[in-house]
């Protein structure tokens, strides 16, 4: 445990391992906040963000941040909320399906690289026999 800065409202709290770096207080308030949001949307499943914020006086920064954390999904289209990779509107997460599947691609082929790297290494040390290390280390003796 050990004291640390609330990243929201500046306080001193105890920070305990894998905790968030903000205060109870905070945690709290952002909770209230998350359950003003959710009960707004089981009346009105396809407001947007704006809306949200203007009816629920949540910051529309938080209300993002909640969707970027995949807390809650957006019906609506934002024009806020675009794709980290290309740009394009999302309702969910930092990046857009297209963008993920690629990523993925990607992913999977450098994985598949690494591994026959690692399949062509292991294969040159094991061509090395014994014997020859031995006639070798016989011959610098002479």
């Amino acid at each position: 445990m050990s004291l640390a800065n609330c990243s929201r409202c500046s306080r001193v709290f105890s920070l305990f391992p894998g905790s968030r770096d903000i205060c109870p207080s905070c945690v709290k308030e952002e909770d209230d906040n998350y359950l003003k949001i959710f009960h707004y949307l089981s009346t009105r499943p396809s407001a947007t963000a704006p809306e949200i914020a203007q009816a629920t006086e949540v910051d529309i920064k938080e209300i993002l941040r909640y969707v970027r954390e995949n807390r809650l999904r957006l019906v609506k289209t934002d024009t806020e909320l675009a794709c980290e990779s290309c740009g394009m509107p999302i309702s969910q997460g930092k990046i857009c399906e297209k963008c993920r599947q690629k990523l993925s691609q990607e992913m999977r082929q450098e994985i598949d690289k690494m591994k026959q790297t690692a399949h062509k290494n292991t294969k040159k040390s094991d061509n090395r026999d014994p014997k020859y290390l031995k006639e070798r280390r016989g011959k610098g003796k002479s």
